[in-house]
């Protein structure tokens, strides 16, 4: 018997059908999670260490593929997507690091402006994409200056523009203020909180209890690989802009 198409509601950018992840060697990365992100939304995601939250960001991305079930994004099978057309899906999905993975002996500017180079910006298209992707974090000053002249804050707001340079549909993040203090991490939130409002719908990982309650988000809550929680926070601070 075939088997029934699922089709997506219309507004539903992120969807997650019985999905799980077994690795070789029988580790069990996720069981059985199921869960719907609607277009222009902010989600948090949590739970301890090796609850599996890596994983799910990587599936959405296709770095994973699950072992059963569906991941639809955009209503597009990810899993099914054949590999030639990986880029393609990938230009609609930016991912922001916890270690912002830039490039220390090159520029901000090289840095973000790494995508549109190699879709062939001539070098003005580049420049003036990545002056508007840092002037949105607030850096646009330092498009000259390597990773190592700036600080935690700024190598982390430098990542994020690389992120937005190719105006994303979905924005992921693993952690993106695990290395900031808190100073640092209610900066970070702000822009991501931006970004948002803008349109850009946003999945970010993260343990850290004061960004969860911040903006009384909704939370996906992992635990041993299956989807525990799935609620918003009780935070008198819901709806406030940071």
């Amino acid at each position: 018997m075939q088997a029934r198409k699922i089709l997506p509601p219309k507004n539903a950018v992120i969807q997650f059908f019985h999905v799980s992840k077994q690795y070789p060697g029988g580790q069990l990365a996720l069981d059985d999670v199921s869960f719907e992100l609607p277009r222009g939304d902010f989600v948090f995601l949590t739970g301890p260490s090796g609850a599996g939250k890596t994983t799910l960001l990587k599936l959405i991305f296709r770095e994973e593929i699950p072992s059963q079930g569906q991941i639809l994004v955009n209503g597009r099978n990810v899993a099914s997507i054949p590999r030639t057309k990986i880029p393609f899906l990938r230009r609609t999905i930016s991912v922001v690091f916890q270690d912002f993975r830039l490039i220390p002996r090159k520029t901000v500017f090289e840095n973000v402006s790494f995508l549109p180079r190699i879709l062939g910006a001539d070098l003005s298209r580049q420049k003036r994409l990545a002056q508007e992707a840092l002037d949105r974090v607030g850096l646009g000053h330092r498009m000259g200056a390597f990773p190592l002249q700036l600080s935690g804050g700024e190598q982390q707001r430098v990542s994020i523009a690389r992120a937005l340079i190719n105006e994303p549909e979905i924005l992921i993040a693993d952690e993106p203020t695990g290395n900031l203090d808190p100073d640092l991490s209610e900066e970070i939130l702000s822009i991501f909180h931006e970004i948002n409002e803008q349109g850009t719908t946003l999945l970010i990982a993260t343990h850290d209890r004061w960004l969860l309650e911040r903006l009384g988000k909704r939370i996906l809550t992992l635990r041993a690989g299956r989807l525990a929680d799935d609620s918003q926070p009780l935070s008198t601070t819901e709806g406030e802009t940071p």
